[in-house]
């Protein structure tokens, strides 16, 4: 099935990264892309399906690759009961809008998030960065998060 899939068992010393989105075609693209710089890959099409994964297998998983829009439950809400499994969570969020990024989630750990469409050179520099981080996670600098773009408009 295209559901979810897995890599897997992980050799030591492989990052494993968890993705939730519910666009397939996204799904299988980061994947390929991610395989190919040498990670491991879980991906969840269904958010109660990345947290029922994440909750098995969280101390395994070293960044949740989390999409904002979603039909069953949004990012900010997925972010809340990932933190709840693991508080030292790590996650990158994708969005088609930064305008809905949720100041309580750039200040509670977030690693950080990226606008779609992502170039792969990007979104590889970005999760290298979240991968990066120190436990627990530092939040970005106030400034940072305020400087979100009140002009920009958002298809849902």
């Amino acid at each position: 099935s295209d559901r979810s899939a897995t890599d897997g068992p992980a050799t030591v010393g492989q990052d494993i990264i968890l993705v939730i989105d519910d666009d397939t075609d996204v799904l299988n693209s980061v994947r390929r892309l991610l395989r190919r710089e040498g990670w491991v890959v879980l991906t969840a099409s269904d958010p109660k399906e990345g947290l029922q994964m994440y909750e098995t297998l969280w101390p395994e998983i070293q960044l949740v690759l989390l999409d904002y829009f979603m039909a069953n439950l949004r990012g900010d809400e997925v972010f809340e009961r990932l933190q709840r499994i693991n508080p030292h969570v790590r996650v990158l969020l994708t969005t088609a809008c930064d305008d809905y990024v949720s100041p309580k989630m750039l200040l509670g750990g977030l690693c950080g998030f990226v606008q779609k469409p992502i170039s792969p050179r990007d979104l590889i520099r970005w999760i290298r960065k979240s991968l990066n981080h120190h436990d627990p996670p530092a939040p970005p600098p106030l400034a940072e998060a305020a400087q979100i773009d009140q002009n920009s408009s958002c298809a849902v």
